[in-house]
């Protein structure tokens, strides 16, 4: 998406989005982009496996599936992802002040750009998912060096040929209550949440 189709967005939806919660504003753009065939990246969650680079990577939800892109290792240290795992315009509706101008390059990336990038490992389509669990979990065994449990929140998704298990560092992507309660917000369908 542009700045142009944002701003665009915001004009022809200025009086539908007075008075109504962030949650109901992002559905609202949802429902926008899809009546304009506009594919764009709503949310975006860190994956992260203990003892293995290849299970690192970036979960980009859309308006019509998941990007799954492999971290590279700065990315796994310096991972820039969004604030409160909302893609930039998603999280623009949640701002008073929404200036689109000061959205980063490097943070915007079209649902396009990033399946033609070379880090892109897969992609699951929407309409493919037969079931998304997404389980609170904690292991108490390992510590950090400040001596807290690390925390961690678990994905897993089922599609007929092949189930995808992700591991979603609370560091990264937030508590499990704000990550339930965007994935409830984006995912065109229900999940399945313990």
């Amino acid at each position: 998406m542009q700045i142009a189709d944002f701003e665009r967005f915001m004009s022809d939806s200025d009086n539908k989005l007075r008075g109504k919660s962030d949650s109901e504003k992002v559905k609202i753009f949802i429902s926008w982009c899809n009546k304009n065939n506009i594919e764009e990246v709503l949310l975006r969650l860190s994956s992260e496996e203990k003892g293995g680079w290849a299970k690192n990577c970036t979960l980009d939800f859309t308006t019509s599936r998941i990007i799954v892109s492999k971290k590279s290792a700065i990315t796994k240290f310096a991972d820039l992802g969004f604030v409160a795992g909302l893609a930039p315009y998603p999280y623009l509706l949640t701002m008073k002040n929404a200036d689109p101008t000061k959205i980063r390059k490097q943070a915007n990336y079209s649902p396009e750009e990033l399946a033609k990038r070379e880090n892109f490992a897969f992609q699951i389509l929407f309409s493919e998912i037969e079931e998304l669990i997404f389980r609170k979990g904690i292991e108490t065994t390992v510590t950090n060096m400040f001596g807290r449990a690390i925390v961690s929140n678990f994905l897993t998704i089922k599609t007929a040929g092949k189930t995808y298990d992700f591991r979603l560092p609370v560091n990264k992507d937030g508590n499990y209550e704000q990550i339930r309660f965007w994935l409830g917000v984006v995912l065109p369908f229900n999940m399945t949440c313990y």
